[in-house]
Formats: structure tokens, C-alpha cells, sequence
């Protein structure tokens, strides 16, 4: 979740001459070597601001007609065209969604919209992996300021040592309660808290992951059970959450919610104390 290393793009203008070009070989638009050289500049350029707004990156100097034919040949990424090892290589970069980290990475998002940076529609650091449901609400906000865009996964340098993922936990009735949120800590950058918290609200992720807790939750349910019925032991419990944390935090990173949720959990000790026997079920925040 959050960040992905940055894609190849050595072979960029393959990609745009096939883009450009029939299955037979005849073109669909005939770029000149000119046209060729301000685009690849125009990635330059795009490289050099990390992916973010900026008028450089319209290549305006590109007739509407180029910029637009580059814009069409978008459709040759698209699944069993052309281009769709093209797309899959982008797609298996990503293990899950870089926003929710819950459903698989099966779209790919214009980071700049297409509609706008027509000359960058085909350009692999700017095709970002995602879920549906991530890009549809993506799509409908696609902001300039920090405080109303999502993270570049590609560019936006996020903290891994620091945990600022949050998981507020506590038993209401016996039943767990369970709601995430960003903390500002000071190794994270006002820029990227304001993205991270947005992007998080944006695609509701609080409410997404109330099925994925209790599904995720259902294992170690019935590892603790027969520990704690054996010794009653509340840190016998938090050992066990702590130990599975630490191999999430290895693989997923400190900050997906699953470490998050399982330190939360380790440091609860109602929780631990018994009172996960009947949590299964987690309810709604507020």
C-alpha cells in the first residue's frame, strides 16, 4: 500500500509507435521524428517533476490532432489489444490496489488525466495500478492541492520506518470496533498527510474494511481460542498477535492495515484478555 517502485521506461517509444500503428504494419498516424523527440522530452520533463501538474507537461508545441491521436491510442492497452502484455506488466507490479490494499490491482489509472495531458496517455509512469472501485473514485477527483489529490505511488517518498497508520480498537457490547486514520507524525510531510488523509476518505476506506477485518480476523480467532482456554494468559495472546505483526510488517509494510490493526489488537488488553471470544463481527465506527 501507498508507494510502488518506479516502472521501466526504456522502451517508450515502442509503446508509441506500436500504439500508433495497424496489426498489418500500416499506420494510424504518422508521427515525425520531431513529434517523436518532444514527447519523449515531454516524459523527460514529466521525470523531473515527479508527476505533478505543470503546463510543460500539455506539450503544446504537439498539433491537437498528434496529441489527440496519441490520446485514441490508449485503446491499444487495453485488454487483448496490442499493447496488453504492456498493461499486465504494469498490473503485476502491484500485488494489491495501492490505495485500499484489499482487491487486486486490475485497472490502470491515468495519474494525469488523459483527458487533459492527452500527450502522456500512454506513458508507463503514469499508468498507475489500481482496483475498480480506487480508480472510479479517483477518477471523479482528480485535484491540483495536496488537501484534494491521491498520492503519485510512483514518485511520493512515504516513511517505512514510522507507523503512521493508526488503528483505534476497543469492545462496544463485546463486539470489536475497529476504525483507521493517518497521524501527522514528524517524519511525514504536511503534503503527503493532506494526500494520504484525502485519498483514504476518498475511497472510503474505513467502511471497505469492516468485511475485510472479520475475514481476516477468522484465523487467528481459532489459534487463539484453544491458547488462551489452556493458559489464560492475556500476553500469551499479545505474543501471538505481536509475532504475526512482525511478519506482516515484513511483507506488507508497517503501514498496511493489517500490522496496523494486529498492534492495535496486541496492545488492547481487553481484547487479550478473553474479550476476542466474542468480538468476531466488527461493527460500524460512530
Amino acid at each position: 500500500m501507498w508507494s510502488l517502485p518506479l516502472p521501466d521506461n526504456e522502451n517508450s517509444r515502442e509503446i508509441i509507435t506500436t500504439a500508433l500503428t495497424y496489426k498489418n504494419g500500416d499506420p494510424k498516424y504518422q508521427l515525425e521524428e520531431e513529434e517523436y523527440e518532444t514527447l519523449i522530452s515531454t516524459y523527460d520533463r514529466y521525470e523531473e517533476l515527479n508527476g505533478k501538474v505543470h503546463d510543460d507537461l500539455l506539450a503544446n508545441t504537439l498539433s491537437d490532432e498528434t496529441k489527440q491521436a496519441i490520446h485514441d491510442g490508449y485503446s491499444e492497452v487495453q485488454e487483448n489489444k496490442r499493447l496488453t502484455d504492456y498493461r499486465s506488466a504494469l498490473l503485476l507490479s502491484a500485488e494489491r490496489c495501492p490505495c485500499c490494499s484489499i482487491s487486486a490491482a486490475d485497472e490502470l489509472d491515468h495519474h494525469l488525466p488523459r483527458s487533459i495531458y492527452k500527450s502522456l496517455a500512454l506513458y508507463s509512469s503514469n499508468l498507475v495500478p489500481m482496483c475498480h472501485k480506487c480508480n472510479n473514485k479517483k477518477r471523479t477527483a482528480a485535484g491540483t492541492e495536496p488537501s484534494n489529490s491521491f498520492l503519485h505511488i510512483y514518485y511520493d517518498q512515504i516513511p517505512t520506518e514510522d507507523r503512521f497508520v493508526k488503528a483505534n480498537v476497543e469492545l462496544v457490547d463485546g463486539k470489536l470496533k475497529v476504525s483507521f486514520e493517518i497521524e501527522n507524525i514528524e517524519s511525514l510531510d504536511d503534503d503527503l498527510y493532506e494526500m494520504m488523509t484525502f485519498q483514504s476518505t476518498r475511497v472510503n476506506l474505513n467502511d471497505r474494511l469492516l468485511k475485510e477485518i472479520n475475514l481476516f480476523l477468522t484465523p487467528f480467532y481459532v489459534s487463539m481460542e484453544p491458547l488462551y482456554e489452556v493458559t489464560s494468559e492475556p500476553n500469551m495472546i499479545k505474543n501471538l498477535l505481536l509475532a504475526a505483526e512482525g511478519k506482516f510488517n515484513s511483507t506488507m509494510g508497517l503501514n498496511d492495515w493489517r500490522s496496523s490493526l494486529l498492534y492495535a489488537l496486541a496492545h488492547n488488553h481487553e481484547f487479550c484478555d478473553g474479550g476476542f471470544r466474542n468480538a468476531l463481527g466488527v461493527i460500524e465506527d460512530g
